[in-house]
């Protein structure tokens, strides 16, 4: 099945030097983890939505050597590995990065109390910006999984991301006039009214074979929630949930940087942006600033430390760069020391190749 749908693109909007005012933000309850039913690649073209083949998501079948690593991470980044016990991502298995398929649950570690959002509002449309991501990490491989997380209006319910190299900053003007390369959209069917929702969707890539390029730093992603993929959900109260990236809440394992305001489409007419709209989301809380949850990954052996695909000289510049000056990015094994054990583990992983 493949369908094609329309989303208004509006220009015009002038330069903003400052982000706009923002309405208050409440704390978030406990979300529900739930699965997708279907997968379709997806891209914007002559300012339309369209919708390729929709396929069916049996679940994570993809593994190997290759582990799960965030390239940027306003999810949380924790992995239940067994009963009680939680890591990051990037350094699930000991370094290895999470397995695919491995269930994934957003935390607020060092953040207490929780998650964020604003009540009664409907915010179907956002785009955000990705300042810096994971070390080494240059942009451009396949996003391999999405995390996200999202309350819901009532209804079908379709949630669409696009990519783009093009930046997000309030004075770059509308965001709906920029380069997005193609994207998914991700179909969990009726979901209840009122619901706060997360997914952990892996094997974009490498086992459904959609390519979503992630942005380079300074880039930046469209996200919407929607009914059929395109059309904006405006029931009250859908929106992203809010947290932010990891260095901003001084967790040097959670990968990447954002910056203060974000895009969010909270006025009618949906599906355009006014110059309002790109808003401010320093509210002084933990994390500093917010952001919607959402977490990308890529699927990389452990050695592979740029993120290209190999693993030769360049990774060990990389890591000899970082281990020379003691950065949390020469820390492969998540003990907290760049020491010789972690260079040892590169050492092995190097010679393992991928």
């Amino acid at each position: 099945m493949s369908s094609v749908s329309a989303i208004a693109l509006v220009g015009g909007l002038s330069c903003l030097s400052a982000a706009g005012a923002t309405p208050p933000v409440q704390l978030a309850g406990d979300g529900i983890r739930i699965e997708p039913i279907a997968i379709a690649p997806a891209w914007i073209e002559n300012g339309k939505v369209v919708i390729g083949e929709w396929q069916d998501y049996p679940g994570v079948q993809t593994r190997g050597r290759k582990g799960m690593y965030y390239a940027f991470d306003a999810f949380g980044g924790y992995v239940d590995e067994v009963a009680s016990r939680a890591t990051y991502v990037n350094h699930a298995n000991g370094g290895r990065g999470a397995d695919p398929g491995q269930a994934r649950f957003h935390g607020t570690a060092g953040c207490d109390p929780g998650l964020w959002y604003f009540p009664n509002e409907a915010i179907p449309t956002v785009v955000e910006d990705i300042e810096s991501e994971a070390c080494g990490s240059s942009g451009g491989f396949p996003i391999d999984g999405l995390d996200f997380g999202w309350y819901w209006g009532g209804g079908s319910c379709v949630v669409s991301f696009f990519p783009s190299d093009d930046s997000a900053a309030c004075a770059d003007g509308d965001p709906f006039a920029h380069t997005y390369n193609s994207g998914v959209s991700i179909n969990f069917g009726w979901l209840t009214t009122g619901g706060h929702y997360f997914a952990s969707v892996d094997g974009i890539y490498s086992q459904h074979q959609i390519l979503a390029p992630m942005p380079t730093p300074g880039g930046s992603y469209l996200a919407m929630l929607t009914e059929d993929g395109s059309t904006p959900a405006t029931g009250p109260g859908t929106q992203f949930v809010l947290w932010g990236t990891g260095e901003d809440s001084h967790e040097p394992y959670r990968a990447g940087t954002q910056g203060e305001a974000g895009w969010m489409d909270l006025d009618s007419p949906y599906g355009s942006f006014e110059p309002s709209e790109c808003v401010s989301l320093a509210f002084g809380l933990c994390p500093d600033p917010l952001a919607p949850i959402v977490g990308f990954l890529g699927r990389r052996c452990p050695a592979d430390v740029n993120w290209d695909g190999f693993v030769n000289g360049d990774d060990y510049d990389v890591f000899a760069e970082s281990f020379e000056v003691g950065t949390s990015c020469a820390d492969l094994n998540g003990d907290g020391f760049a020491n010789g054990d972690d260079f040892d583990a590169f050492a092995s992983w190097f010679d393992e190749g991928c």
